[in-house]
Order: C-alpha cells, then sequence, then structure tokens
C-alpha cells in the first residue's frame, strides 16, 4: 500500500536540522517516494495523522547482541555456563528465542529499523530476519551473523561466539555459517576463508 504520513514534525537528520511543519511524507511500495506540502492530493494513499508527532529516518545499530537487552550488568556472570543452560533443552531454545524476538521489537519500537548482529545464540538471528523478512514477524531488517568466531578465552567465546582451538575448527564453524546464510561473519577483517585462516593463526 501507499502511505501519507501528515501533520508531522519532520526532522530529516541533516545537520543543524529543525523541525519542519506543514509537510506531508509520501511512501510508496516501502519506500519514502516525496515529501510535498500537506495540501496536496492525497487521494492515492493511505492517510496516517501523526497529530503533532516527530518523525524521522529509521535509526540503524550497528553492534547487538540480541541474546541480551542491552543494559549493564551490576555484576560479573559467567555467560559460557548460562548460554550452555539454555541451548540445552527444546524447551529452553524456545524461550530464549522468545526473548530474542523480543529484544529486537524494542529495538524497532525505539525507532531502530536496521540492526547488524554481530554475535548471538545458534541460528537464531538468521532464523528470525527470515521471518521478519517473511512478514512472520514484526521486527527491524537484521544483518545477522549468528555465532561469532573468537579463539579459546576470547572475546565472547563459548558465549555468542564459538571458541575455535585450531583454524580447522574455525573453517568448519565458517562452513555452518555459510549454511545459515549468514550476511557477515563476526570478526572486522574477515571476509573469506583465507583470511579467516591468517587471521586466527595470529592467535592459535
Amino acid at each position: 500500500m501507499n502511505y501519507a504520513f501528515t501533520n508531522g514534525k519532520i526532522l530529516d537528520g541533516s545537520r543543524d536540522m529543525q523541525p519542519q511543519n506543514g509537510l506531508c511524507i509520501l511512501v510508496r511500495d516501502g519506500l519514502i517516494s516525496d515529501i510535498v506540502p500537506d495540501t496536496a492530493d492525497l487521494h492515492d494513499y493511505t492517510v496516517i495523522d501523526l497529530h503533532g508527532s516527530y518523525i524521522l529516518p529509521g535509526l540503524i545499530n550497528m553492534h547487538v547482541h540480541l541474546a541480551a537487552n542491552g543494559k549493564p550488568q551490576k555484576k560479573q556472570r559467567d555467560n559460557e555456563k548460562l548460554v550452555n543452560t539454555i541451548m540445552s533443552s527444546a524447551l529452553t531454545r524456545a524461550v530464549a528465542y522468545k526473548m530474542v524476538y523480543g529484544f529486537a521489537k524494542d529495538e524497532l519500537f525505539s525507532g531502530v529499523t536496521t540492526i547488524r548482529t554481530v554475535g548471538g545464540l545458534g541460528d537464531f538471528d538468521t532464523r528470525l530476519r527470515d521471518e521478519i523478512e517473511t512478514g512472520q514477524k514484526i521486527g527491524p531488517r537484521i544483518l545477522a551473523s549468528n555465532q561469532g568466531i573468537s579463539v579459546p578465552g576470547g572475546h565472547m567465546a563459548g558465549s555468542v561466539a564459538i571458541a575455535a582451538a585450531s583454524i580447522p575448527d574455525a573453517l568448519n564453524h565458517l562452513a555452518q555459517s555459510e549454511k545459515e546464510n549468514v550476511n557477515l561473519i563476526d570478526h572486522p577483517h574477515i571476509k573469506k576463508r583465507k583470511q579467516v585462516e591468517t587471521e586466527l593463526d595470529k592467535f592459535i
């Protein structure tokens, strides 16, 4: 459907932006097509009256772990033990997946329309990404990595990343990630298999 957002205060994201009034945002096929005066002919659109609320472009969160809510921890906990418990049965995995979906919705309802996940539980991130894309669930656009690749004792190892004890282990996990159709591998310098080997060789 085509939508016309009227009677809103528009924040366009430009430098030193000021709220713009008296304008209407036109959306065709899910994309903003134009911004016109509120007096424009809108007979081809479903009109949504914002009643003076603010409207702005969707925000993008580039570093998300959907297994957590993002709040600071009051005390350190054993995340590896917790993740092992969560992933140990179908029931606890189902509860955890529902929690992950809830955190994704929180992002969307906070104005974040695109997120990039950089380490998660099992294949939850790609599963949720696909369910959102097919309309089964409501959430932000997700660029998913699923579990990251780390080294024993390394960052996120055992929680939202696999602790690869050798280069073959890391490459096996990379192959699994490819089967899960991830959008990215959770390492800022790794784009190809050869780079996995080069990067991990520094640590193993």
